[in-house]
């Protein structure tokens, strides 16, 4: 078995953000910044700055397939996972 490196922009990250969460990240957004979670592993995250927000709530998103998620402070209720007509087929 081997492993591969997969190489990318921030801002590339955050297109393809923009495309799959049909607005909850504007496509006007600026990353200042990325991390790494320190107790979770494998999460990762961009501080990104938009003239379309006006508080500082952090989002939260999810990618399994055809389906994605978004919750953030405040929102009522669960994350809710929805169907995406539109998502590249696996290889």
């Amino acid at each position: 078995m081997a492993t591969k490196d997969y190489h990318f922009s921030v801002d590339s990250l955050l297109q393809l953000l923009v495309h799959y969460t049909d607005g909850s990240v504007p496509m006007n957004g600026e990353v200042l910044e990325m991390k790494v979670h320190r107790d979770m592993a494998r999460k990762v995250g961009l501080v990104v700055r938009s003239h379309e927000w006006t508080e500082e709530t952090p989002l939260f998103l999810g990618y399994d397939g055809r389906r994605t998620m978004s919750w953030y402070k405040g929102s009522n209720g669960d994350p809710v996972w929805e169907q995406k007509n539109d998502t590249p087929t696996r290889q």
